[in-house]
Formats: structure tokens, C-alpha cells, sequence
């Protein structure tokens, strides 16, 4: 019983974290925002994201992201969208803001 209860109690925990997704595309615009976040859009935007206007966030203290972190995920953005490689991020769905967490460019 008491196993039950505690998968019970684990899997309820992770209902309440919003799960994370991954969308790949090419890079419509990166918007650096006054307060050192950024936003990126693709051309195909993610139907897992309900940002009226699509943006993907990137900001310091969301979503586990540092400050070096935040850098180089904003090199990477810009990368990809001058080159027109596609960029792959993970977000996370339980917010219209879909807090990036991690991107790479896809070769």
C-alpha cells in the first residue's frame, strides 16, 4: 500500500510540471528584450507553445538557465538564423512564455 501511495504521490508531482518539448525549425527573428532575455520565432511555429505570437523565451533563472548559459544560447540563435541552419530547442509547454532551456543547431 504504501508503494502505491508513493507512486500515487510521484506521479501526481509530475503531472504538475509542465512537460518538456522539442521543436525544431529555421529561425524567423530573435528578439533580445530591455531586461537581457531574448525571444525566438520560427517560421513554422510549434503547436506545443501557446504564445499568441510564438516566442520562445530564453531568461536567466527560468527554466534552470544561467547567465553563460543565456550567452550562448543567444550566439547560437543568431547563428542559426544568419546561416538559415534549423535550431533546435527544448522548452517548457506549461507556459504561454515556453521557457527555453537548451538549443543546438542542427547541421
Amino acid at each position: 500500500m504504501k508503494i502505491f501511495i508513493t507512486l500515487i504521490i510521484f506521479s501526481l508531482s509530475a503531472l504538475s510540471h509542465g512537460e518538456a518539448v522539442w521543436k525544431e525549425g529555421e529561425v524567423s527573428w530573435v528578439y533580445p528584450q530591455a531586461n537581457g532575455s531574448f525571444a525566438v520565432t520560427f517560421k513554422d511555429p510549434s503547436p506545443d507553445c501557446t504564445h499568441s505570437s510564438g516566442y520562445h523565451y530564453a531568461k536567466v533563472g527560468e527554466n534552470s538557465v544561467t547567465q553563460e548559459g543565456l550567452n550562448n544560447m543567444y550566439s547560437l540563435a543568431l547563428v542559426a538564423a544568419t546561416t538559415g541552419k534549423k535550431l533546435k530547442v527544448n522548452f517548457k509547454s506549461e507556459s504561454s512564455a515556453c521557457f527555453v532551456n537548451r538549443m543546438y543547431i542542427v547541421f
